[in-house]
């Protein structure tokens, strides 16, 4: 390649450098977080019994809310909602 060649793509080849270090930067950073990810080494990973639990809070208070639709709907029909009776000899 002569060198009239070269010295006619180098003004193209600076802004292409100019433009490619930020890139690289963000995609090796995406890289190292989603690895981060697989490998849960995360900084602030959670537990599995973390989520367990939480998961455990949600089905309690998804059946609290059944129960209170349940009866929101028995009092709109003009129905009481049953009352909790105690125990005899508790």
């Amino acid at each position: 390649m002569p060198i009239a060649a070269i010295e006619n793509i180098f003004p193209f080849l600076i802004p292409m450098i100019i433009f490619m270090i930020p890139i690289v930067a963000i995609l090796t950073h995406h890289q190292r977080k989603m690895a981060e990810l697989v490998h849960g080494t995360g900084g602030e990973g959670v537990g599995r019994a973390e989520v367990e639990s939480l998961r455990q809070e949600i089905r309690e208070l998804k059946q609290l809310v059944h129960q209170q639709t349940i009866a929101l709907d028995g009092i709109q029909r003009g129905q009481l909602p049953p009352v909790p009776v105690a125990q005899v000899g508790a």
